[in-house]
């Protein structure tokens, strides 16, 4: 049968163009009986109608246009876990078939902590859950500045509260059926996610790599945003290793990062579209390391520059003098 993501569009009387996100193919010598096969065989118990075969169809198969069977009603391939996860099925169904179901299924399972404040921190959480992450919460002892408001995170009235308990509320009104309380301390997150406006605390750094846990880097400046690396202990680059190539490039880097990492007495500031921009681009990195994909973060940055609009790609490959476990390898 024709994935439900298909978009079927009739070019002449026997020619049809078929859309699967910003793929598209043509199909030659289909008519309306043809197409109503591929569409209702099989559902509701009505067998598949005789006719002649449509040529062709391996190849629609391996690119994820044509799905093998015939599902009936309770093809749960065509049923999301919850109703408001339709279009995140629709989406997925687009890129990965019928894996799409299983997938959504499985981040119901994932477990996701943000540490970090600001503006960034509480609506990637909240993207994080309504992108259907069983388990997000954001670990701060901070209280909420009205200047962290952005849409889809924390909100104005949220100013002077606990900034976790106001993430928490932002994380609910997205996924009321998410879980936004922390992990017990026996347990590991999937994925931890460092949301913060400076540099990474080189302790902080180490006892992730040290208990091998997964970590994203979000930062968010007032005129830049930076989403990455992505560091998988023992197997990609790590954070230290970005550090020392910058001293390589910077000898004073080290005094410049512990500078850098006192708080402004006013507050960082930030750009509510670009906060938004990064704050979706962490969740797309965090969602592809979730999902069993290839992060384009991995051992590298994906940063936007203002004015400019477009988005950039550094590579931070491992350093030689760190002892981080992974393996340079050649350009």
């Amino acid at each position: 049968m024709l994935n439900p993501a298909v978009r079927v569009l009739w070019r002449g009387p026997a020619t049809v163009q078929l859309e699967l996100g910003n793929r598209a193919v043509l199909v030659d010598g289909v008519d309306s009986a043809c197409l109503r096969r591929l569409t209702t065989a099989g559902r509701a118990g009505r067998p598949p109608e005789s006719g002649e075969e449509l040529v062709g169809t391996d190849a629609l198969a391996v690119s994820g246009y044509l799905w093998p069977g015939c599902p009936d009603e309770d093809d749960l391939r065509l049923a999301a876990p919850r109703p408001r996860l339709g279009a995140e099925l629709g989406a997925l169904s687009t890129r990965f078939g019928e894996r799409a179901a299983e997938m959504l299924q499985a981040r119901r399972h994932y477990a996701v902590a943000v540490h970090g404040s600001g503006r960034v921190a509480g609506h990637l959480a909240a993207l994080l859950a309504a992108a259907g992450i069983g388990r997000v919460h954001v670990t701060d002892d901070g209280d909420t500045q009205l200047q962290y408001a952005v849409p889809g995170g924390v909100r104005p009235g949220d100013e002077g509260r606990h900034y976790a308990a106001a993430v928490t509320d932002a994380v609910l009104a997205a996924a009321p059926e998410a879980d936004p309380t922390p992990l017990p301390s026996n347990e590991r997150p999937d994925l931890v996610v460092l949301a913060v406006d400076e540099p990474i605390d080189p302790e902080r750094s180490a006892a992730l790599h040290a208990r091998d846990w997964s970590h994203l880097v979000v930062r968010l400046g007032s005129d830049h945003g930076v989403v990455g690396p992505l560091v998988i202990p023992g197997l990609t680059s790590c954070l230290r290793c970005a550090d020392l190539h910058r001293v390589d490039r910077d000898p004073a880097w080290h005094a410049l990062a512990v500078q850098l990492s006192v708080a402004s007495r006013r507050g960082g500031a930030s750009d509510v579209a670009l906060a938004t921009v990064i704050a979706g681009v962490a969740a797309l990195q965090a969602l592809a390391y979730l999902d069993g994909g290839q992060p384009n973060t991995i051992e590298k940055t994906i940063e936007l520059h203002l004015p400019d609009w477009r988005l950039r790609r550094r590579s931070w490959p491992p350093h030689p003098g760190c002892d981080c476990g992974a393996e340079p390898r050649p350009r």
